[in-house]
C-alpha cells in the first residue's frame, strides 16, 4: 500500500535472508559474503548477485556495508560492471 521495500540483507549467514517483494523496487544491503562487515565478495558471489538482480527485473538499490577492510567500493564497482555488461 505504501510502496515500502523489505530490506534483503546478506549478513554472511548470521541472520536469515528474507527475500520478499513488497514494492516496485528492491533494496539490498550486502554486509559481507563470508564474514559480517569484513569480507569481500569474490567473482562468483558478485556473479550470483548480478544474476539475482537481473532476474528481478525491477529497479534495485544495493548498498555494500562490508567496509571494515575497504572492500565495499571495489565490490560495488564489480557489481556495477556485471550489471552494465
Amino acid at each position: 500500500e505504501h510502496d515500502i521495500a523489505c530490506v534483503l540483507a546478506d549478513t554472511a549467514g548470521r541472520w536469515p535472508m528474507v527475500e520478499v517483494d513488497t514494492s516496485d523496487f528492491r533494496y539490498v544491503r550486502l554486509h559481507g559474503d563470508e564474514e559480517l562487515y569484513t569480507s569481500g565478495y569474490d567473482d562468483r558471489a558478485l556473479d550470483r548477485w548480478a544474476e539475482k538482480i537481473e532476474g528481478w527485473g525491477q529497479d534495485t538499490y544495493a548498498y555494500f556495508d562490508n567496509d571494515a577492510k575497504g572492500f565495499a567500493p571495489y565490490d560495488a564497482m564489480g557489481l556495477i560492471e556485471r550489471l552494465n555488461a
